[in-house]
């Protein structure tokens, strides 16, 4: 399940400080504005004849260039899986920090679905069990 922080700037600030709203104009802070819509899936976007659409990807390690390439993919809403088998631990780490920030910043989310492997989906995707399946299937194709 994805992991979304729902409290707000006020829930972060001592009572004493007043609420988001009223502290603006102290630092030129203003209030994030809530939107209402919900967004919603757009047919054709991240599948195709009802296949999932998707980009395997296993680094050797993190860089810059690895990581963009990862998160273009995203941007592109394409759904990610991500086999950090042959990753050390620290670049592991770092890339699962970045991509989970880019996630965030498309509305999407990162989700583990077996040990070192994780699936990045944006927005206009939803993964259920049966896709996750055939990501995994395809993930194992793709590798040998």
């Amino acid at each position: 399940q994805p992991f979304f922080f729902s409290g707000g700037i006020t829930s972060l600030l001592p009572p004493e400080h007043g609420s988001a709203e009223q502290n603006s104009g102290n630092y030129g802070y203003s209030a994030p504005q809530q939107s209402q819509s919900k967004a919603q899936p757009s047919s054709g976007m991240g599948f195709s004849s009802g296949a999932l659409e998707l980009k395997v990807v296993k680094p050797e390690k993190y860089d810059s260039t690895t990581a963009q390439k990862i998160a273009d993919h995203l941007l592109n809403r394409r759904t990610v899986v991500l086999n950090l088998e042959s990753t050390n631990k620290e670049s592991a780490r770092r890339l699962i920090d970045f991509l989970s920030g880019v996630a965030y910043s498309i509305d999407g989310y990162i989700q583990r679905v077996a040990n070192n492997t994780f699936v990045i989906v944006p927005n206009n995707v939803d993964v259920s069990g049966e896709q996750l399946q055939e990501a995994k299937k395809q993930e194992d194709t793709e590798l040998f």
